[in-house]
C-alpha cells in the first residue's frame, strides 16, 4: 500500500482540511477508520492531539476541520483560527438546513479519507465532542448504513430533528461519555438521548465521569480505546 498523505483538502463553502493518520501497526489489509469531530472553535489537528491514546493501534483515523472558519479571541491569548460544523443563529429552519449540509459534507470527507488511507468503508466509526457530538449523532442516526458505530462525548442527541430516523439505530453500538460536572451541557441531557437510543434498539454504553467538566480526560480516552477494541478485536 502506498503511503497516505497526512492531510487532504476538502472543498466546501469555506476552506477546510482533514488531518489523516494511518494505523500505528498494520493488522490487516483494510483497517477500520475512526473519524473524530472537534468542538466549537477547535480544529482537527487539536482534536487529534486530544484523542491521543484513545485510538487502537490498528485503526486509521481522520480529524477534519469544521466547515465554517472564524476567529477565536480570548483575553490574554493570541487570536487564532477556529472552526465550527454548522451555523446557528436561533432560526431553527436555517439551523436544520446548515446541519443537513454539514452531514453531506462530512460524508464527502469520509469518502476521501477512506480512499486516502485505504480503509474499510464498512468499518467507519464516528466520534464527536460537544458541537462535534451533535453532528456525530445526527450523521450516524440519519445515515446509519454508512456508520458501524459511534462515540458521543459531552453532547446530546438532537431528537427534535431525528425522531423519524431513530428506528434505524437498532443494533448499532454506541458509546456515550459525559462529565458529571459539565456545566456547558448537563449530563441529564445526554441521559435523555441514551434513553431514546436504547428504546429504539441501539446497544448503548453510557459512561459518566465524576469530577469531570466539559473536557475529554485520560479515563475517557482509555474507555474509548477499549470500546473500539471490543468492536474490532482483530485491529486492537
Amino acid at each position: 500500500m502506498s503511503a497516505a498523505p497526512d492531510r487532504i483538502e476538502v472543498p466546501f463553502t469555506m476552506p477546510s482540511g482533514c488531518v489523516l493518520a494511518p494505523p500505528r501497526t498494520a493488522m490487516g489489509d483494510r483497517p477500520p477508520l475512526l473519524v473524530g469531530l472537534h468542538g466549537q472553535g477547535q480544529s482537527g489537528a487539536r482534536h487529534q492531539r486530544w484523542l491521543d491514546g484513545g485510538v487502537p493501534d490498528g485503526f486509521a483515523s481522520a480529524f477534519p476541520d469544521g466547515f465554517h472558519a472564524h476567529e477565536v479571541r480570548k483575553p490574554d491569548h493570541p487570536i487564532r483560527l477556529g472552526y465550527g460544523w454548522y451555523l446557528f443563529t436561533g432560526d431553527q429552519d436555517a439551523f436544520a438546513e446548515s446541519l443537513a449540509l454539514a452531514e453531506e459534507a462530512l460524508f464527502r470527507v469520509i469518502d476521501a479519507a477512506v480512499d486516502a488511507l485505504d480503509a474499510d468503508p464498512s468499518r467507519v466509526y464516528l466520534q464527536g465532542f460537544s458541537q462535534g457530538c451533535y453532528l456525530t449523532h445526527c450523521a450516524a442516526v440519519r445515515h446509519g448504513a454508512r456508520v458501524a458505530g459511534w462515540i458521543g462525548c459531552a453532547g446530546r442527541l438532537k431528537d427534535e430533528f431525528l425522531g423519524e430516523h431513530l428506528p434505524t439505530v437498532a443494533g448499532k453500538p454506541v458509546l456515550i461519555q459525559h462529565g458529571e460536572d459539565d456545566r456547558a451541557i448537563g449530563p441529564e441531557r445526554a441521559a435523555h438521548g441514551v434513553e431514546l437510543l436504547r428504546a429504539n434498539g441501539a446497544e448503548v454504553r453510557f459512561e459518566r465521569y465524576a469530577d469531570t467538566g466539559h473536557v475529554i480526560t485520560d479515563a475517557m480516552r482509555r474507555d474509548m480505546r477499549a470500546w473500539l477494541a471490543e468492536r474490532e478485536p482483530a485491529f486492537a
